[in-house]
């Protein structure tokens, strides 16, 4: 049963000439966020925009290295919102985001799967961009962690690799906060 203070996330994807889609979008029940909610939305979406915008096939740029940068900015953020202590270990992220940033997509929804995540992006890949945070009861220990309690939050997007940047496949799907609370 959903109730106004829940948020909806739903993950899903479909098939057209044969290739595979997958994307996620979480939305507040109630059609507005709380501040709780729109922070935790917002840090979400800018690891999920800053990811995207360092996807490259510049022979470095690896999905391993793209989970390693939005470990990095999850646990400055978290930080910030006060979700985890100052001190924190870098460590502590793994518990709120469980998931690694992304996949392989293709000919299925998780293509690929024996292809190891480290090797360099290349011109023509198709990968999801997927950070998501998830605030368990007595998680985080920062001095708000007990605001977020209960909420999760999961942004994804299917991503085309081009030589000249990359092509956001999923774009027609909102995700800026304001458009998701004007649906």
């Amino acid at each position: 049963l959903l109730r106004p203070g829940d948020m909806v996330l739903v993950d899903t994807g479909c098939e057209l000439d044969g290739y595979a889609s997958d994307i996620s979008r979480t939305w507040p029940v109630s059609g507005k966020f709380s501040p709780a909610q729109r922070d935790l939305y917002d840090l979400v979406l800018s690891v999920n925009q800053s990811c995207i915008a360092r996807a490259s096939p510049d022979g470095a740029t690896s999905l391993d290295s793209l989970h390693a940068a939005s470990e990095s900015l999850f646990h400055a953020g978290l930080i910030s919102l006060g979700i985890l202590p100052r001190n924190a270990p870098h460590s502590a992220v793994s518990s709120l985001y469980p998931h690694a940033l992304g996949h392989y997509l293709g000919l299925d929804t998780h293509d690929t799967h024996d292809v190891p995540k480290n090797i360099p992006l290349e011109e023509g890949m198709v990968i999801t961009v997927e950070p998501g945070l998830y605030v368990r009861e007595g998680a985080g220990g920062g001095p708000r962690a007990k605001a977020f309690e209960g909420l999760g939050v999961r942004i994804e997007d299917d991503v085309a690799v081009g030589r000249e940047g990359v092509e956001v496949l999923t774009r027609g799907a909102v995700k800026e906060a304001a458009e998701v609370e004007n649906l």
